[in-house]
């Protein structure tokens, strides 16, 4: 028996087996950080003044302009700016691939697609206005993300959706 084939054979089945080990360490971080971000961006949702500014933009009119926003008491305008930024993070984080689209359907569809109803030509002119066509892009991008989905297919409640579900 050749002992140093052998001792390179154990040697090169040593180093698959640590690169092997390391891409199932790598795709478990991987897993765990999207499950953190997920966490995060939930929880970054759940307070009072990112409510406050939503309920606000729910008593908007469809297609709220400039004009109308600017009259609003600054507490107001304030806390529907808040979620604008929100939504506008939201939707640089799913383009980046840290958050999944679906988890934001899931979650945020809703409220995302009535915002952009009621805020689409606010931002447009708020864009004219500071010359800059920028502003906002990402909650833009993200709002046609999730009509482009909702028109493909209807969404359909949770509770129907996955009414048979069952814990694993």
């Amino acid at each position: 028996m050749n002992i140093p084939l052998l001792l390179q054979f154990i040697a090169t089945a040593i180093m698959i087996i640590g690169i092997i080990f390391g891409i199932q360490n790598i795709r478990q971080y991987q897993a765990s950080r999207k499950r953190e971000s997920a966490i995060v961006m939930l929880n970054s949702f759940q307070t009072s003044d990112f409510v406050r500014g939503l309920l606000y933009i729910f008593d908007l009119p469809d297609s709220a302009g400039k004009a109308l926003l600017d009259e609003l008491p600054e507490d107001k305008f304030l806390a529907i700016y808040m979620v604008l930024g929100a939504w506008e993070r939201l939707g640089i984080l799913v383009f980046r691939g840290e958050i999944d689209l679906s988890l934001v359907e899931d979650a945020y569809s809703g409220p995302v697609l009535q915002s952009w109803q009621k805020l689409g030509v606010y931002i447009h002119e708020f864009r004219l206005h500071i010359q800059r066509e920028s502003a906002f892009e990402w909650f833009q991008w993200l709002a046609e993300r999730l009509d482009e989905r909702e028109s493909a297919a209807q969404p359909l409640p949770a509770y129907l959706a996955h009414k048979d579900w069952k814990p694993r």
